[in-house]
């Protein structure tokens, strides 16, 4: 690795730790608090029966709670994954190539134990959105999960062409390993999908907190605005 590439990760990495830290010491660090879930609560029989065995792979989400609630109960409670994409007709999930923190490109498929981070990436055009700087904390106290979550991209996005329907992607978690960012997981092998929900921008709940980062600024300078 190149000197200037281990600084840039040595940066991303203390800035992530830093965050967590603030955030530990109720900091505000310019991020945008979504809803706490309590572990422990028992099961969800009307989100349960939307997994059992003999239903369609395509999940039929007819109910009133938001879908992001659903997913965040499957993540939390029955232990799954979720990955968010446009592609809509996948049994399986392959791997694809991604640049890392270390200005490489790593082959693997992506995954993450939150239930609103990945509707960010399934409710952009990828193509028409540009580069995206995003991030998801946990923190929990006692048997609550208090969740936040930061997200620009290049393209104006009050721009509704950047916008379109996705799919969640509900993984098992068995070939998946925990990276050093907080909440992503990453299998180097394909991962037959356990079910897909399709999902549209008006699912996920901060489309309009989302920024149009400003490249003179730093992070840390983007995320003041982003608090605003």
């Amino acid at each position: 690795m190149a000197p200037g590439n281990r600084f840039g990760l040595a940066l991303a990495r203390g800035q992530i730790a830093l965050g967590a830290l603030a955030l530990r010491f109720g900091l505000d660090v310019g991020m945008v608090e979504g809803p706490p879930f309590t572990l422990g609560a028992g099961p969800r029989p009307e989100f349960d029966e939307l997994l059992e065995p003999g239903r369609s792979s395509l999940i039929d989400y007819r109910l009133d709670l938001p879908k992001h609630e659903f997913l965040s109960y499957l993540v939390h409670t029955r232990r799954y994954l979720v990955h968010g994409t446009a592609a809509p007709d996948l049994d399986e999930v392959r791997p694809m190539p991604a640049p890392d923190y270390e200005a490489r490109t790593l082959e693997a498929v992506f995954a993450t134990s939150d239930g609103i981070w990945p509707l960010f990436f399934a409710t952009l055009d990828r193509p028409r959105a540009g580069s995206l700087w995003n991030g998801c904390y946990h923190l929990r106290r006692g048997s609550v999960v208090h969740r936040y979550y930061f997200f620009f991209t290049e393209a104006d996005p009050r721009d509704e062409a950047i916008w379109r329907d996705g799919t969640i992607y509900v993984l098992p978690r068995e070939p998946f390993a925990r990276t050093w960012i907080p909440n992503e997981w990453v299998s180097p092998q394909p991962v037959r999908a356990v079910a897909k929900l399709l999902v549209s921008p008006s699912d996920f709940p901060f489309k309009q907190r989302v920024k149009k980062f400003d490249a003179t600024l730093s992070l840390l300078g983007n995320l003041r605005r982003f608090s605003k």
